[in-house]
């Protein structure tokens, strides 16, 4: 862990015994009290006085008004400020902003174990420090529907530094449908999650055309002597008119009629197919709705979940691929 970790949560302990006017407290009462805090969060503990006189200093150099005074009573020695009122932690929250912020560093912490962001957890453990946060809840109470074990996640740091960066890179990528592992020159401009999976959008050089590209396909990244494509392409609209993340250009989105079962209605009503979605017609046999997408594999995928509980209408072509997928796995249930 860095390094930083370890001095705020001495510091913070430092700070809370030299700000205590109800309590006195030695060099070596402090010292104690700092390595009790550093084993509770399983950090190294300080093993020489010099390291608390040290951080001390620094508290001194480092905040306007943090005077220290050692005031001596008898044979021992107490240090506090001079100034009772200072605290280099002093907060400007009212205590219920105090609280949104702890539950917004405990919702924050979904990001852990994602390579880029690293820094959420170091940058929630120093605000919980700054504001003066015992304790940090730690206890997860959102589950969010990830899958912690995708192959590929690996890649994501390089890709999102390449976005940033306006860099090209060359792809080793094997998709599903080849056993062979292609070169790909490629801009990257966007990744995205769906269903649980990474994909990166980005132009493909060799053939011009946009592509996205599954992570858990990728074999490795290596830079690119290609110069990098820029685009003007807004990617949150680019994906509005669609399902998933495949999107044939040439194509336009279609007006998507289907039926819906009385006992599916409710469901559909409150989780849409999509945010196009309209209700033409309800009665008792069921509901008529309709959307407007692009058609791809991730429209029929999501249909065909629902099973005899939604009906395809129209347009012909969508409704026949799905009537033959469905006699397809009809079929790997005859004897």
């Amino acid at each position: 862990m860095p390094k930083s970790k370890y001095i705020d949560v001495r510091v913070k302990v430092i700070d809370r015994c030299l700000s205590d006017r109800n309590h006195q407290f030695t060099m070596v009462d402090i010292f104690d009290l700092c390595n009790r805090e550093l084993e509770e969060r399983d950090y190294p503990q300080v093993t020489s006085m010099n390291t608390i006189r040290t951080d001390i200093e620094h508290i001194q150099r480092d905040h306007s008004g943090a005077d220290v005074e050692a005031v001596r009573s008898g044979r021992n020695i107490y240090y506090r400020y001079y100034n009772p009122d200072f605290s280099i932690y002093k907060s400007m929250l009212y205590p219920e902003e105090t609280v949104q912020l702890v539950q917004t560093l405990s919702l924050l912490k979904r990001f852990k174990g994602m390579p880029q962001f690293d820094w959420i957890s170091e940058i929630s453990d120093r605000l919980g420090t700054t504001l003066k946060i015992d304790e940090v809840p730690t206890d997860e109470v959102v589950g969010f529907d990830e899958n912690i074990d995708l192959v590929g996640i690996e890649h994501f740091t390089p890709l999102f530094n390449a976005i940033i960066g306006r860099k090209s890179l060359l792809l080793n990528y094997k998709s599903f449908n080849t056993k062979i592992e292609q070169k790909i020159s490629i801009s990257p401009y966007y990744l995205k999650q769906y269903n649980k999976r990474w994909f990166l959008i980005a132009w493909n050089a060799d053939l011009n055309f946009l592509a996205n590209f599954a992570l858990d396909r990728i074999l490795g990244i290596e830079d690119s002597t290609v110069p990098f494509q820029s685009t003007d392409i807004n990617f949150i609209d680019y994906f509005d008119e669609m399902i998933g993340v495949s999107k044939d250009t040439r194509t336009n989105p279609q007006h998507i009629k289907l039926w819906v079962s009385p006992s599916t209605c409710p469901y559909v009503k409150t989780k849409p197919f999509h945010g196009t979605q309209k209700t033409i017609d309800e009665d008792d046999m069921g509901a008529i709705v309709s959307i407007e997408v692009y058609p791809n594999y991730e429209l029929e995928q999501l249909l065909l979940s629902y099973g005899e509980n939604v009906k395809v209408i129209e347009p012909e072509e969508l409704k026949i691929r799905i009537q033959e997928r469905l006699n397809r796995a009809i079929s790997n249930y005859e004897v």
